[in-house]
């Protein structure tokens, strides 16, 4: 944390429009001490706080401010490795309150503040859209804004909050005008294709702007469309067409046969997604091939599934005490249980 007590002088002193003279007149000290507390080349003597909080009026606790984007760092380290608890999330709701009054379109503030939101409970999950919608007006290539508003209006890959079409009203203008956001793309996608409208899906699908290398994706989507308009075989010979050469071609397959109920091609194909990865490997395969096991009833080899992850999360990303390594202890001590 970064106690930057000059520049909550400069801050006070100009609301109020006091000079830096007046400040020095009424310490007893020279107008250049108070230059260089602003410029943060000095800091005032502990003694002379309480008169300086007394002339602005204020507590000396005041004077002391912290710098935001350190707190925002240290917000953001706590919504993705450590648990929620009520501590931390009554002290980062302050932190972010104190952002967005000095900035209410701070585009980083209000995504975690989403998140924070997001991970606390579903009662605000309305709050946590409105957030959302106001930093897309900011931030319109923001994937992750997109991402989390996916999660909020329009259903995630875990969790759905409300149904697609809200999704897709709130976002098609943005994709419209900024198609080279391909996340957003992609996401409207499958929203369109949920909601059986075909034609638009296409239309995007048409539209996507994809890396090198992720050309691979328009195929998959147009596996998709075939699929919710009821041509099976020719779903599934689109999918079996696209090069097969990449993990994440191969987790991507496997998902779509997953769903079709294709379990053992599936299941080739996440563990081929996993074995053809390099670190740090992404764990996404695995989490399905789990979860695809536990369906089938294969607990030996769903407990093996969720042991890779632990190992791989340890290896890759030197994790050993996080959510995630918790969440595959209790799924390991189910699944023995059961």
């Amino acid at each position: 944390m970064n106690m930057d007590i000059g520049s909550a002088i400069k801050k006070l002193r100009m609301d109020s429009k006091i000079t830096q003279e007046e400040v020095a007149q009424y310490l007893g000290i020279s107008f250049q001490a108070v230059s260089k507390w602003e410029t943060g080349t000095t800091m005032p003597d502990i003694s002379l706080l309480p008169e300086i909080a007394a002339f602005f009026g204020v507590r000396i606790d005041d004077l002391f401010s912290v710098n935001h984007e350190d707190e925002l760092n240290r917000i953001k380290h706590t919504l993705t490795y450590e648990k929620l608890s009520e501590q931390s999330y009554l002290y980062s709701k302050r932190i972010l309150d104190a952002c967005l009054q000095d900035n209410p379109d701070d585009v980083n503030a209000l995504k975690l503040y989403a998140r924070l939101h997001l991970m606390k409970t579903n009662d605000d999950l309305l709050e946590a859209g409105r957030m959302l919608e106001r930093a897309m007006k900011h931030a319109p290539l923001d994937e992750e804004i997109f991402g989390l508003y996916r999660q909020v209006r329009g259903g995630g890959a875990y969790q759905a909050h409300s149904d697609d079409d809200w999704f897709i009203r709130v976002c098609e203008p943005y994709a419209q005008k900024f198609p080279q956001n391909s996340r957003l793309i992609t996401m409207l996608v499958e929203a369109m294709i949920r909601m059986r409208y075909f034609e638009k899906a296409a239309q995007y699908i048409d539209l996507m702007q994809l890396e090198d290398g992720k050309e691979y994706l328009r195929q998959v989507y147009l596996g998709d469309l075939e699929l919710a308009r009821g041509n099976l075989h020719k779903a599934k010979d689109i999918w079996n067409a696209i090069s097969q050469d990449d993990s994440s071609v191969q987790y991507e397959i496997g998902e779509r046969f997953n769903r079709i109920n294709e379990y053992d091609q599936a299941i080739t194909c996440f563990k081929r997604s996993f074995d053809m990865a390099t670190p740090p490997r992404y764990l996404d395969a695995v989490y399905s091939l789990a979860f695809l096991y536990t369906k089938l009833g294969k607990k030996a080899e769903a407990i093996e599934a969720w042991e890779l992850i632990l190992s791989t999360l340890a290896s890759d990303f030197h994790d050993s005490n996080s959510e995630s390594v918790e969440w595959a202890h209790r799924e390991i001590r189910k699944l023995q249980e059961g």
